[in-house]
Order: structure tokens, then C-alpha cells, then sequence
């Protein structure tokens, strides 16, 4: 007996720095407009879903920048303290993650002193190029009310025309740490952030989610076996659109410390509440595979980190597991 659903053999290679690059592609949903089988509002939601993906990786990136800094932001206080709250606070301190000969400029506006509140502002510039080949440019403000991990702790990060490559991003996310570090950490992130790329597409992210260590506590120099559930809803926008809509995450996203995309869960575009698609990250495998359901057709999504974003046909995907 035929199945119910249609399985379109198709993949949507997804990337981040290509998807958004300045390239001369007359196509900049990322899906493959000569693939036939795939209606107009298949296409439609698939191209949302690669939107989705991208814009998502590009949010960890700048959250990457503001963990980074927090996580610092003690040693930044003695080099403050040492170089009387003047300066770039980084100058002559190495390279961290970045390519060498580059650092941004990185301060604290409320001086040297010992307590809280502490607000770091770090200062890319045009473009700084990190060693994973990302250019970050604009600027990135951290308020912190407490020490990192500390329950009840605010972080407060605002972004004032930052870019990761050719996304910009504006906004402001706010986060409350709740536990007792080494037994237990919650995140909760409030956010109202808008991303505008290259391809005169801008998207605004207003909601929350949720993040709960579930493994990797009790190692805390060691982030390879952490395991993190993630929950919520966003509203978005678009300016490309008509109808705005929901995502949100039906299945809780599970993230492991040394897998670079979620390895399980599952996240609904909603319209009044109502599914339209489905992204579903798998069963847990660490791998580069999602799948897309939407209007009786299910897409393989393949992630990818390079590469110019495309639809293949017949299942080219298979053995690309476990290629992080």
C-alpha cells in the first residue's frame, strides 16, 4: 500500500556562510527552484526552514562571542585594574579564537572596581576574522548583574550593528541564570533581535527559550559531555512575507557538547497555532541530517558549514554522518 506521505528525494544543503554570502546567486532561498516535485507552498515552507537553520547557526555564533567574554569577564577586571580601566583591554594578551594580528577592541565601561553590575563592551570594528574563517564586525554589549553561574544572575547582551559575515544583527537578549552551579544551571533568554541579510530579507525573533543542562555538570573544564535541553517559542517576522508566524520547539531540542547541531527534537512553524512544517533532528545520532515535513512532502536537510546551498536528488546524502 502506498504511503500517506509523499518523500520528495531531494536535499537542502544548508550553510551559513555561503547561504548568506554576497555571491551572484539569482536564488537566495537556498532550495533549488528546478526541483519540480516540490509544490509552490512545498517550496515556499522549505525555504523557510533553510532561513530557520541558518539564522539559528548564526545566533549560536554571536552567543558563542557573549559566553566568551562572560566567561572572562574576571580576567578582564584585572587587566582593567592593571591598565587603570583604559585601553583595549586585550592588547598584547594573544589571540584567543581569533586569526592572528586580529582582536577586537574590548573594554569596561564602569571602570575597574570589584563588584556588579559589569558591562564589557567588545568592539569589532570592521571585521575581525576568527580561526574558523567567520568575519565578525560591529558591536557587542554585555551587561552582566552577577558573577557568571550565579543564581539569579542577569546577562544582558545588545547587539548594535553586529554581523557575523554578511548577517546583521540589532537587538537585545536578556538572560537569567537559575541553580547552583555545578548541580544544576537553567537559562532562561527573553529576546527581541532582528536579522537582516544579504539578500534584503529581515527577520525579526521576538520570545523566549529555555536552556537545561541535563549532563556535564560536575566537569566544568570539560564541555564534550555536556547535554542540554532546549525549549520555547519565537514569533517572527518577515519582511518577504505576508502572514508572520511561529516557531516553536514541539519536541525538546537535545544538544551535546561535541556534536556541532542538535541531535534530536523537533521544531513546528506555526500559523494560529496551527502546524504547517515540521523539523525533526533525528533520534539522537550525531549527524548533519534534519528532515523537513510540510504539506505531505518530507525533505532531507543536509547542514553544512561550506558550500553554496542547493537541492541534489537521489539521497546523495548517505555517509555523510558524523562528519563534524
Amino acid at each position: 500500500m502506498r504511503n500517506m506521505k509523499t518523500t520528495i528525494k531531494a536535499i537542502l544543503v544548508i550553510t551559513t556562510i555561503a547561504f548568506f554570502g554576497c555571491n551572484k546567486s539569482d536564488n537566495p532561498s537556498g532550495v533549488d527552484n528546478s526541483i519540480t516535485d516540490l509544490t509552490a507552498p512545498q517550496l515556499k515552507s522549505a525555504s523557510l526552514a533553510v532561513n530557520d537553520i541558518a539564522v539559528e547557526s548564526t545566533a549560536a555564533d554571536v552567543n558563542f562571542e557573549s559566553d566568551f567574554y562572560s566567561d572572562y569577564a574576571e580576567v578582564l577586571r584585572h587587566l582593567a585594574q592593571i591598565k587603570g580601566g583604559k585601553g583595549n583591554l586585550l592588547a598584547g594578551q594573544g589571540y584567543f579564537h581569533y586569526e592572528k594580528g586580529q582582536l577586537p577592541a574590548v573594554s569596561i565601561t564602569n571602570g575597574a572596581g570589584t563588584g556588579y553590575p559589569m558591562t564589557i563592551v567588545v568592539d569589532y570594528g570592521t571585521g575581525i576574522k576568527t580561526k574558523k574563517g567567520k568575519v565578525i564586525s560591529g558591536k557587542v554589549t554585555v551587561e552582566l548583574s552577577g558573577p557568571k553561574n550565579t543564581d539569579g544572575s542577569i546577562r544582558t547582551v545588545t547587539y548594535t550593528d553586529c554581523a557575523i559575515d554578511t548577517v546583521k544583527i540589532n537587538g537585545v537578549s536578556t538572560e537569567t541564570f537559575n541553580g547552583v552551579d555545578l548541580v544544576s544551571r537553567k537559562i532562561t533568554s527573553v529576546s527581541n533581535v532582528t536579522f537582516a541579510l544579504a539578500n534584503g530579507t529581515v527577520l525579526g525573533w521576538v520570545g523566549n527559550n529555555i536552556r537545561e543542562w541535563i549532563k556535564g555538570l560536575d566537569t566544568p573544564k570539560e564541555d564534550d559531555d555536556d547535554m542540554i535541553q532546549i525549549t520555547g517559542r519565537i514569533d517572527v517576522t518577515s519582511n518577504q512575507v505576508t502572514d508572520n508566524y511561529a516557531r516553536v520547539i514541539a519536541k525538546p531540542l537535545i544538544r551535546l557538547g561535541d556534536c556541532k547541531y542538535p541531535v534530536e527534537g523537533t521544531i513546528e512553524f506555526q500559523k494560529d497555532n496551527v502546524a504547517f512544517s515540521t523539523v525533526d533532528y533525528g533520534d539522537g545520532t550525531c549527524d548533519n541530517l534534519a528532515t523537513l515535513t510540510t504539506n505531505g512532502a518530507t525533505v532531507d536537510i543536509v547542514l553544512k558549514d561550506q558550500g553554496m546551498p542547493k537541492a541534489k536528488t537521489e539521497g546523495k546524502h548517505k555517509g555523510q554522518k558524523k562528519n563534524h
